[in-house]
């Protein structure tokens, strides 16, 4: 038998109070809000060391795979490090020691396309290839990822430049830079050949030092050393004394580049 039940003043007070809670005040969401902010404020800077501290270890092992690389083909030219053309030239400009290959003239032929009709070995055939490039050219270091640094935010990145290390897919005539700056074969003031059995008093490689957007790290740089060791150097003042963009050879005070390269540990 269905009965009919009085719902008490209480009971109906209390089911009033439920819906009216049922969701969120605007006030609750805002401290919300701003607790999150507050946390992800604190958080970031965290991480950000983190994530750079992550990509100083990547950096620090691509040098030390170019170092392997060089200490290779040192090997196979009596302990001679990869020529750089640049500094042969009457006024060289220390700062295109970055280059791994040189432009090709323009309206000239890809070499993917010469490649397919000629006979001479492909190492052989293209003599663009410059400084750090030669490792690639004569494959000591066939992983163009190891000319990179993951810090780097300037135009030089590997995940736009990939397929122009690799002939087959390459589609520009432009010069191809790396995010590290050679030491280059000589001394360029001096003429003073560079050979691999100075060790750890010569310096290989650093960050590139061509404008400030190349500098990887920004407070400091790895340093890649003649025995093949990788060291990190703090330094702020190095970026600031680089300029914006790329200038001509003797336009600028090139003593931060010649300081750097003359470190002895």
């Amino acid at each position: 038998m269905r009965t009919n039940r009085t719902i008490c003043p209480n009971e109906q007070l209390a089911s009033s109070k439920f819906r009216d809670r049922a969701g969120f005040s605007l006030l609750e969401l805002l401290v919300v809000l701003s607790i999150t902010s507050l946390l992800t404020g604190l958080l970031m800077p965290t991480l950000s060391t983190a994530r750079e501290s992550a990509h100083r270890v990547v950096c620090a092992a691509h040098q030390r795979e170019i170092g392997h690389a060089i200490s290779m083909y040192a090997g196979d030219h009596r302990q001679r490090i990869p020529v750089a053309t640049v500094l042969d030239q009457q006024s060289p400009d220390p700062t295109e020691l970055s280059l791994a290959r040189k432009a090709y003239e323009e309206g000239s032929e890809l070499p993917s396309a010469a490649f397919a009709r000629s006979t001479v070995p492909r190492p052989l055939s293209d003599d663009n290839w410059d400084a750090l490039g030669r490792l690639k050219k004569w494959h000591y270091c066939d992983s163009a990822d190891c000319f990179y640094c993951p810090s780097h935010e300037g135009d030089q990145q590997h995940s736009e430049l990939a397929d122009e290390w690799y002939e087959g897919t390459r589609t520009t005539n432009d010069a191809l830079y790396t995010n590290f700056q050679y030491v280059g074969h000589k001394d360029w003031r001096t003429g003073q050949r560079r050979r691999l059995l100075e060790g750890s008093r010569l310096v290989l490689a650093t960050d590139s030092l061509r404008t400030r957007g190349d500098f990887n790290h920004g407070t400091g740089m790895n340093m890649l050393l003649g025995d093949g060791s990788v060291k990190w150097k703090d330094d702020v003042r190095i970026r600031p004394q680089l300029p914006f963009v790329p200038l001509q050879a003797g336009a600028r005070d090139l003593d931060v580049i010649y300081e750097i390269f003359g470190i002895k540990f």
